[in-house]
């Protein structure tokens, strides 16, 4: 009884629908996650839908890790992801892969290309549909030989978004 009362609230945080179901394989709903019960990080992330959390425990070591997201002079470091700096670079934001596409638009999950990178919304579901990320790009994160952030990380970059995405 115990483990189900536990379960039960881990998953209240999370976004659970028959429609768009949570996979790890990236299923046609194109949502790619897994619910983390071990990991501190994601088991946080239920009470979050701040840019300062996201920055400290989405992006920091995932993103801005040396020579992708983090100021440099390479392609992808001109999407500046550290702390304090990814908010100039993430909302309204033209994507260098789509540059019909905002990074993050206000109150539109749908609609920024950044939630279909990180796989949260398939290219079919996106606002205009779009495209998966060129093959030379891949989806993101690309750390460790992975590409999928927990559920409830990606439920909080939805939450943000959601709120207006404010800079604070």
């Amino acid at each position: 009884m115990l483990r189900l009362v536990l379960v039960a609230t881990l998953l209240s945080g999370c976004r659970v629908s028959l429609e768009n179901a949570d996979t790890t394989d990236g299923g046609s709903n194109g949502r790619a996650c897994s619910i983390s019960t071990a990991s501190p990080q994601c088991q946080d992330a239920v009470n979050h839908s701040d840019l300062a959390w996201i920055e400290q425990n989405v992006f920091k070591g995932a993103c801005d890790f040396s020579g992708c997201h983090n100021g440099d002079n390479s392609a992808q470091g001109k999407i500046d992801l550290r702390i304090g700096k990814s908010y100039a670079h993430l909302v309204n934001y033209a994507s260098v892969i789509d540059t019909t596409r905002k990074l993050v638009v206000p109150n539109d999950v749908a609609a920024s290309y950044l939630m279909l990178m990180v796989r949260d919304v398939a290219p079919a579901m996106a606002n205009p549909p779009g495209n998966p990320p060129p093959g030379k790009v891949g989806y993101m994160p690309q750390t460790g030989g992975s590409t999928v952030l927990c559920c409830q990380k990606l439920d909080a970059l939805e939450r943000w978004i959601m709120a207006g995405a404010p800079s604070m």
